[in-house]
């Protein structure tokens, strides 16, 4: 005769077990594995849910490996680009010195951001630019002041190994995503 009611027992299947902590009843889905040094097999438990009279409420927890996780600056990089007029990277200097110059502002105002990634940017000498008089530009340009844009730079991307994700985007910071008239999707 099983310790559990009978709305339990209904969904405790071949390879589940169920434990029944204060008055909530969870659901696992139970294995075991051989461990070296170990005289039995140790058993392996995973959370499927919680169930309740109606079913399982399964969990929407997924397990990320923490191996390899880092972290970039997000917002105020992603709406630097997003905001980022062609004209900006039309002037007396190529196109792929614009681009680097534009990187080197965000550079200047978020060494984290995701943007860096992988660029070795040459140095601001070797380009025959003025940082100041770029930024002025992109400012001129846009119509917005990179100052405002200062609470984005609270907006992370973490990546790991099987996703991307971002930090919660704040009140704050929709204030002035809204403003600026740009949207941030998920990753």
């Amino acid at each position: 005769m099983s310790k559990y009611p009978d709305w339990v027992n209904a969904f405790k299947e071949r390879g589940t077990s169920v434990k029944k902590v204060g008055n909530e009843y969870y659901l696992y889905r139970s294995t075991s594995k051989r461990v070296p040094g170990k005289k039995y097999p140790q058993p392996v438990q995973e959370y499927i849910g919680i169930i309740t009279r109606e079913g399982v409420i399964k969990t929407n927890v997924r397990k990320i490996s923490t191996d390899r996780v880092r972290v970039y600056e997000y917002g105020m990089s992603f709406v630097l680009q997003s905001l980022l007029p062609e004209a900006f990277l039309i002037n007396s200097h190529d196109k792929e010195t614009l681009r680097f110059a534009f990187l080197h502002i965000v550079n200047h105002v978020s060494p984290k951001s995701y943007l860096l990634r992988n660029v070795d940017l040459p140095s601001l000498s070797d380009l025959h630019i003025n940082l100041n008089v770029q930024r002025k530009r992109y400012e001129r340009l846009t119509g917005i002041s990179i100052e405002d844009l200062q609470p984005l730079s609270d907006l992370y991307l973490v990546e790991t190994k099987e996703c991307d994700m971002l930090s919660e985007v704040t009140p704050q910071m929709s204030e002035v995503l809204a403003r600026v008239g740009v949207k941030i999707n998920a990753v």
